[in-house]
């Protein structure tokens, strides 16, 4: 599996899987920021797909807007996501990482790949493949869009 796979895997299991946030909580960026699981998936999330729309994230990760509202208020008083006011549309704020948001999203991503990797390592890997594929149509299922 490549990088992206392994993300993707990642993302579809953080919700499912308690030992993710204990690992996460290994990654020394995400505990020095003090960052939650569902902080490292915004800035995942973003990483990936920025600039976004808070109404676009919140779709994307299937979150209602209003948590989602709370998350990013989160990453912005953490100096790692900011709000961009749209030119043409005054009412759309536009999200993106700051610099010390895209590297602590790069460190995150890293772990990730890591972790993931370990946690898929007694596979083959057409058998990583396959539980990629599976994952990516389940979570799909779910509405999930962050792929």
């Amino acid at each position: 599996m490549n990088e992206k796979q392994y993300v993707q895997v990642n993302q579809a299991l953080f919700s499912l899987v308690h030992s993710y946030e204990i690992r996460m909580e290994r990654n020394k960026r995400a505990r020095a920021a003090g960052l939650r699981l569902s902080d490292c998936a915004v800035l995942t999330v973003l990483g990936q797909m920025e600039p976004l729309t808070a109404s676009q994230l919140s779709a994307s990760m299937a979150i209602n807007p209003g948590t989602i509202s709370l998350y990013v208020q989160r990453l912005v008083d953490k100096g790692l996501v900011e709000r961009e006011r749209d030119e043409k549309n005054r009412r759309l704020w536009w999200l993106t990482l700051t610099a010390t948001g895209r590297d602590t999203y790069i460190s995150i991503k890293k772990g990730t790949v890591q972790y993931t990797g370990d946690l898929l390592s007694p596979l083959s890997m057409s058998e990583q493949d396959i539980l990629h594929r599976l994952l990516l149509k389940a979570s799909h299922g779910l509405g999930f869009t962050w792929q």
